[in-house]
Formats: structure tokens, sequence, C-alpha cells
């Protein structure tokens, strides 16, 4: 189905009613999108992750029929504001451990080796199952790491001092996540 110049419009509408009120709460859009232990989350950076969401999602949607509503727009929102608040949180918690990786590439690639890094450093008495091959038993450690790093994580993102600015919703520290 190729997509006619009226859905081009109404995408165009609904990114821009998206990226400047379309999210929870009302009037003009704040500058900071939420402070984590201290550190802003700039909405710029957010509306800049969630426009290049929306037009990898758009050629996708027009070709389905679908058109990005404002309850989906709000969800995506949220996810990444949550995805901004963990990395921030990561990085903060990285600072205070006195962990650091190369920052160059992409903020997965960054958060992968800091998280890495980390778990190494929190969790260094892990050993592999006795007789387990050297390969094996990298992979085992690592995994063991990370399964435990995940939990550890998760904890300090629920006590962490997170603020989210209203027209983002509001920070569920119970769950980790911004809700409506």
């Amino acid at each position: 189905m190729s997509t006619t110049p009226w859905r081009k419009r109404l995408y165009g509408l609904v990114l821009v009613a998206a990226v400047t009120g379309g999210c929870a709460g009302s009037g003009a859009s704040p500058d900071v999108a939420a402070v984590v232990e201290g550190t802003k989350i700039p909405v710029v950076e957010t509306e800049a992750l969630l426009d290049g969401h929306l037009k990898a999602q758009a050629p996708q949607d027009a070709d389905d029929g679908h058109a990005v509503d404002g309850d989906r727009t709000e969800t995506l929102t949220r996810f990444v504001l949550l995805y901004q608040i963990k990395h921030a949180l990561l990085r903060h918690l990285a600072r205070e451990m006195n962990v650091s990786v190369d920052g160059s590439g992409n903020p997965e690639a960054e958060a992968g080796r800091l998280s890495h890094a980390m778990a190494a450093r929190l969790f260094p008495d892990i050993a592999a199952p006795e007789g387990e091959p050297a390969g094996k038993a990298a992979e085992f450690i690592d995994a063991q790491r990370q399964s435990f790093f995940t939990e550890w994580f998760d904890k300090q993102l629920r006590i962490a001092e997170v603020r989210v600015d209203e027209h983002f919703g509001r920070w569920d520290a119970e769950r980790g996540v911004v809700v409506g």
C-alpha cells in the first residue's frame, strides 16, 4: 500500500504533536524531562530519540495502514525516557564505583561495557562448575555475573532519586518505571 499525501501530512501532524505536546501533562514543554541522581535529562534529547523511533516506524505503520495515535505516542515517550533514566543511572553508579570504559561508539555499546565492568567488580568470586571447559566456563561466569548485575541494578533503579517532569508522567519507584 503506498503512502498517500494526506497520510504523510497526518503522520507529520502526529509527529509534531507527539514531540511538542502530545505527552501527559499540560502547558509549555519543560527543558528537563527528568533528573536522575542530580543528572538532568534534557527534553531535546528525549524528543530526538522519540523522533528517531517514530521516523523509523513510519514506513512500517504506513504500509500496515496504522497511524501513531496519542496513547501509543505516550507509551513510546515513557519508554524512551525510561531508557534515558536507566542509562543516566548506570553512568552515575559507574562514577560512584570508579568504573570507566571507552565511551566511543553508541550508547548501547557503552552501557554494555559499563555493565560488564561493573558486574565483574561487584561479583568477582563467581566460579564455573568443576570440569567445565574453559570457553564454557567463561560464558557461565559472564552469564551469572550479568544475571546478578541485572538484579542489583533493578534494586538500584527502585531506590534511586529520580524526578520526572509531569509533562512526561511520573516516576513509579516501586516498579522502576515512568507511568501516566
